[in-house]
């Protein structure tokens, strides 16, 4: 295999992975059918889980 087509096929490949990654960002990002999007439900769980975590360690011993 020559030079010119090793550099073809990675050029290729970069492309079908930068299209594969957008598209699975749209998945994750975008909400569907008015339901909230994974990002959204996974901050408000970690909101949740740091209000518990502060208020643990509030707590006297």
């Amino acid at each position: 295999m020559t030079s010119h087509a090793r550099k073809s096929q990675s050029g290729q490949s970069m492309t079908e992975y930068l299209v594969a990654m957008l598209v699975v960002m749209f998945m994750i990002g975008i909400s569907f059918s008015g339901e909230t999007s994974v990002i959204g439900l996974f901050l408000d769980a970690v909101k949740t889980a740091f209000n518990n975590l502060s208020s643990f360690i509030s707590l006297p011993l």
